[in-house]
């Protein structure tokens, strides 16, 4: 059983939604495999805590099909999988990347997240849009979220029954409402958070009174079985000698496509988590390094104060180790981050912003001359205090003739404000960390 939860656009409530779907489908005893459609880290840190397993990203332009595919047959009773946007927006108004395109390639029904808030019977010309902008929109229902009571959802659902031609699986209150509170990259993580499981729990026993859990399941149980058609890269690999990759993960470094570490293990390599936060010193053995992102800007001060690890990194890569660093793992690697004293190791130094600096889809053209596609959303900057090569050339996805260059190279390590999805792309993975 598979199902896609979407939104008719950003704020109308399909995290609360999934979320609370998740934890009801868990509550009634069905093992549930959690999906993210898009680039995002953070919405899969919360389907992780309610389902107690990962949640995989599912990008149709940074994954091929194959992964895509893969990604779905985990296993569990049903894949519940949260949209991202409104449901047809994506690069352009070819609709490229969106949540649609990736229903659309998997033959998963929709349910469509309508926000109730200041309205009844005109949703019904929302939910009919939608359905009639393509003609295999894909939509099987609609979830109704932030409703008064039982009688306003009877109304906004005769309506839709009547004008769009689609039934509605139930409906969240207001007071169901999770109210996640956030920050300048979107939610506060799930494992900054304390109590964040209960409250979802507490409004999971509130939607099993007001969805229609029969429904919803009748409409997942029409999702064709995918079969994974993702090469075995452990079989090609067999016999390739086994490398210790040792991986930041705490609150300060959490952002890592999951995909991507099952693809470092499936090529033989052992993931040693540490944490630059916590841990005097990296761990012993080690053949190279994964600093992915987060929120080292968050943490810089006890980042800062964790001297022996800060000197143990700076050591290991004047010595040579390799490493591969994103975003977050950059900033770590400076000089100093506004102001605070960080690594050391790349000649830079680090700043906040007040607005975004880059935010979308992009293509990578590396100096060794692989291409790949990658996703960049950040508020820093960092200032070259002396020069550092740079590997990339980056080409805006939905501009390409907006170019500019990041990559910064010095000895063993590469470190990008890029987020790359490698776990389909051994090429790739050969470049960051010689597997």
């Amino acid at each position: 059983m598979r199902i896609l939860i979407a939104g008719t656009g950003s704020g109308c409530g399909k995290t609360t939604a999934s979320l609370l779907l998740m934890a009801v489908m868990k509550n009634r005893g069905l093992a549930v495999a959690p999906c993210k459609v898009g680039p995002d880290y953070i919405d899969p840190g919360f389907h992780a805590l309610v389902c107690g397993c990962p949640s995989y990203n599912l990008d149709t332009f940074l994954m091929g099909k194959e992964a895509v595919e893969s990604a779905l047959c985990r296993g569990g009773d049903i894949t519940v999988i949260e949209g991202v946007m409104g449901y047809y927006d994506g690069l352009d108004a070819e609709l490229r990347a969106s949540t649609w395109v990736l229903a659309r390639q998997t033959a998963t029904p929709v349910l469509l997240v309508l926000d109730a808030s200041g309205g009844a019977a005109s949703l019904a010309a929302t939910a009919l849009g939608f359905r009639k902008m393509k003609d295999d929109s894909g939509i099987a229902g609609v979830l109704v979220n932030r409703c008064a009571g039982e009688s306003h959802y009877r109304r906004i659902r005769e309506a839709v029954e009547r004008y769009a031609g689609l039934p509605c699986v139930g409906y969240l209150t207001r007071r169901q409402a999770l109210q996640l509170p956030s920050r300048h990259l979107g939610l506060i993580p799930a494992c900054e958070q304390s109590g964040v499981l209960e409250r979802i729990a507490e409004a999971a026993r509130e939607a099993e009174k007001t969805l229609d859990v029969p429904a919803i399941l009748e409409i997942a149980a029409a999702a064709p079985p995918v079969l994974p058609t993702l090469r075995n890269v452990q079989k090609e690999e067999e016999g390739k000698r086994g490398l210790r990759i040792g991986v930041a993960r705490d609150e300060a470094f959490h952002f890592y496509y999951e995909a991507n570490l099952d693809a470092l293990r499936a090529r033989g390599a052992e993931l040693v988590f540490f944490s630059p936060l916590r841990d005097a010193a990296l761990p012993e053995g080690l053949d190279a390094l994964y600093i992915g992102g987060g929120f080292p800007e968050v943490f810089s001060g006890e980042l800062s104060a964790n001297r022996t690890m800060r000197e143990s990194v700076r050591l290991a890569l004047e010595g040579g180790l390799r490493c591969y660093a994103e975003c977050g793992g950059l900033l770590y690697l400076t000089r100093e981050l506004d102001g605070t004293p960080m690594v050391g190791f790349l000649p830079l130094a680090g700043r906040m912003t007040g607005k975004l600096q880059r935010f979308g889809y992009v293509t990578v053209k590396d100096r060794t001359g692989l291409s790949f596609h990658a996703h960049e959303f950040h508020h820093a900057v960092v200032i070259p205090e002396k020069e550092v090569p740079q590997a990339y050339t980056l080409e805006k996805a939905s501009d390409p003739s907006r170019t500019w260059r990041c990559g910064y190279e010095k000895g063993g390590t590469l470190a990008a404000f890029a987020h790359v999805f490698f776990a389909d792309k051994p090429a790739v993975m050969g470049r960051f960390f010689g597997l």
